[in-house]
């Protein structure tokens, strides 16, 4: 249901606990695919290489939109964007299957949990777009929420 495009970073453990994270939602169907996304020079990392092949995920190497090259080999009906931190917590799952549970098709952000800070200045997660709502223009997850509109889901 669910292609989650993962930004790579030289952060290997980092990019290791967020496709952690999605173990259990793969085995449950949620996700369909990961889409691990490199830069040229990063991509040929042996790190990186090694978690792509030892985790199933995708290995796509880009120089330009991480994002776009990611979301253009998608798979799934949705697209979550994610970057190697902050690292996914327990309980992220919940807004976004509510979310997709409402059939509103609307595209949506998920924030990072946290204290009064996050509440008034929220810290963007990852965004929640339907493939075929993916934007031509592109861009980054900040761009991509307020040129989408996208609804704000919190965990």
């Amino acid at each position: 249901m669910i292609s989650v495009v993962l930004i790579a970073s030289e952060d290997l453990p980092g990019l290791a606990a967020q496709m952690a994270m999605l173990v259990p939602a793969a085995v449950d169907g949620l996700v369909k695919e990961v889409i691990l996304v490199a830069s040229d020079e990063l991509g040929g990392e042996a790190g990186v290489e090694a978690l792509a092949e030892d985790s199933g995920a995708r290995l796509v190497q880009a120089s330009g939109d991480h994002l776009a090259a990611g979301a253009a080999v998608a798979r799934g009906d949705w697209i979550l964007t994610l970057r190697s931190a902050p690292a996914l917590r327990e309980g992220w799952r919940e807004p976004i299957e509510k979310h997709l549970a409402g059939g509103a098709a609307a595209p949506a952000f998920l924030t990072v949990p946290g204290g009064l800070l996050s509440k008034l200045s929220p810290r963007l997660h990852g965004v929640l777009v339907r493939r075929l709502d993916w934007p031509a223009s592109g861009g980054d997850e900040k761009a991509l929420a307020k040129a989408l509109r996208a609804r704000r889901l919190d965990y």
